[in-house]
């Protein structure tokens, strides 16, 4: 009787078990999306990949529709027995010739995007009767005007002296959303205190207002001031990022070097010595001219007095 109930209490405990993992195993019978893509970033002059994937199990599919913002704009139906690809017009959408959908993936390609490309696309896949089982999945893009060049750099010379005044300019490219601007001396990024409130101007393109900022940086060359000054070189960088997408940075980097008044004095002494050196050659070689010049006029003269005499 004992081992009766042991046995039992241990076919019990087993079918837990196998109950507990069999219901983590996918249901092959049951139609569902195994992965979607929709990229949450897109720059405005890119064309875009969107594609679905699914395991449709024992169903036969019905259809696979992409929505945007719950607007249907195409739908792809192989039991229909004409037009099986359908698109539908929607504004900021439009699907280029080379879609391709079948019983395990569906892929559309978007270009000509613009400002109202932007939203929520989902991809509902239907499985015909009699369950007519059904599965989605929604991702979000945004589309942006993403800054296609580094920031450009101006005013910024390529040596100083300790005391001169540094002014510098850093103007962004065009883009949407606005680019926020940094300055970075060595490394640091430049204290408020150096810059002066950035300037902007815009530009209405692709359905966007493009931004462009610029940033000055001012501040007096002097170690006593500001620590991050050394003798030698100095590395300045500006830095463009937009906000929303930390991985877009575009930053360019100008190079300068600063020299004491003590390497000037030493270089002013060194040159004035050289200048000196040479000021003694010249005027050596312009006194030996002056004196083997008569000399070599008198030779030449008496030379052509004598063959006179003796014609």
């Amino acid at each position: 009787m004992e081992n009766f109930n042991i046995k039992g209490i241990l076919s019990f405990k087993t079918c837990c078990v196998m109950c507990i993992l069999i219901s983590f195993l996918p249901n092959t019978r049951t139609l569902h999306i195994t992965n979607i893509i929709v990229p949450p970033f897109v720059d405005v002059r890119d064309v875009v990949t969107l594609s679905c994937s699914y395991n449709i199990g024992t169903q036969k599919l019905n259809s696979v529709k992409w929505y945007k913002n719950d607007k249907e704009f195409y739908r792809y139906a192989p039991l229909m027995p004409t037009k099986q690809n359908m698109i539908f017009n929607l504004e900021g959408v439009h699907i280029t010739t080379d879609h391709v959908c079948n019983e395990k993936f569906c892929t559309i390609h978007l270009d000509n995007l613009n400002n109202e490309s932007t939203g929520a696309y989902r991809c509902e896949v239907s499985g015909d009767a009699p369950e007519f089982q059904l599965s989605h999945e929604t991702s979000n893009m945004t589309v942006a005007a993403l800054p296609q060049h580094n920031p450009k750099i101006e005013g910024i010379e390529r040596n100083y002296y300790e005391g001169d005044f540094l002014f510098g300019n850093c103007t962004s490219d065009f883009s949407y959303p606005p680019p926020i601007m940094s300055w970075y001396i060595n490394d640091q990024k430049a204290d408020s205190n150096l810059l002066q409130p950035f300037q902007e101007s815009t530009v209405d393109a692709y359905g966007f207002k493009l931004y462009q900022r610029s940033l000055e940086i001012r501040f007096r060359i002097d170690k006593r001031i500001n620590p991050f000054i050394t003798d030698g070189k100095v590395h300045m960088r500006c830095v463009a990022q937009i906000r929303q997408m930390p991985s877009q940075i575009r930053e360019s980097e100008h190079i300068f070097y600063v020299s004491s008044w003590d390497e000037l004095r030493n270089q002013k002494l060194i040159n004035w010595k050289s200048s000196a050196h040479n000021l003694k050659i010249t005027t050596a070689k312009s006194i030996l001219m002056y004196i083997l010049l008569p000399i070599c006029y008198f030779i030449a003269g008496s030379k052509m007095l004598l063959q006179t005499i003796k014609s």
